[in-house]
């Protein structure tokens, strides 16, 4: 596991190419893991779905791991009337300090990653990025637990849009299903 200097880690966003992606679940338990079981009821805040397709006879599966991928312009941050998010400023990662929130949902809304969950209390909840281990120089469990390397961190801009309009896609159709 490389450890990068956390003064590196300005501009650095969640990366996923589901090309590599092998529907593992190490992600998923990593996270799980990290932030001590579900911290919603039931519901991790990193997910694993897929997609089917069948071309020329053959089913073809593609695998999606994705929670909060930090977006460089959040729009939770904007359109949360408590100010409840906010961009770290060592890390670019995008925090949530949901001690007051109200429970309206527009950031859930708004987010075109389905990374917002809530608590039975009605406060919002998001992946933090694992921020404690980024602020050490250390990658996110998720990343490290990925045994393709299917989940990065990265610093260039093409690469990370090209990635967050794949999961976008794959979020927005209608054949992505919970692995069973």
């Amino acid at each position: 596991m490389p450890v990068r200097d956390p003064k590196e880690l300005k501009r650095l966003r969640f990366n996923f190419n589901p090309q590599r992606c092998v529907g593992c679940g190490a992600c998923v338990a990593a996270c799980l893991d990290e932030h001590d079981a579900f911290p919603v009821e039931g519901e991790p805040l990193r997910k694993l779905r897929k997609t089917e397709s069948v071309r020329g006879g053959k089913v073809n599966i593609t695998w999606y791991s994705f929670a909060c991928l930090h977006c460089e312009q959040p729009r939770c941050r904007e359109v949360c009337p408590k100010k409840c998010f906010s961009v770290d400023k060592d890390t670019g990662t995008v925090q949530l300090d949901n001690s007051g929130c109200i429970g309206c949902g527009a950031c859930a809304r708004v987010c075109q990653y389905d990374a917002v969950r809530f608590t039975p209390e009605k406060k919002a909840l998001k992946c933090d990025g694992c921020i404690r281990r980024l602020k050490f120089g250390m990658q996110p469990r998720c990343v490290t637990a990925c045994p393709v390397y299917a989940l990065t961190i990265d610093e260039r801009p093409s690469v990370v849009e090209k990635s967050r309009e794949q999961v976008r896609r794959a979020l927005s159709t209608r054949k992505m299903q919970m692995p069973t």
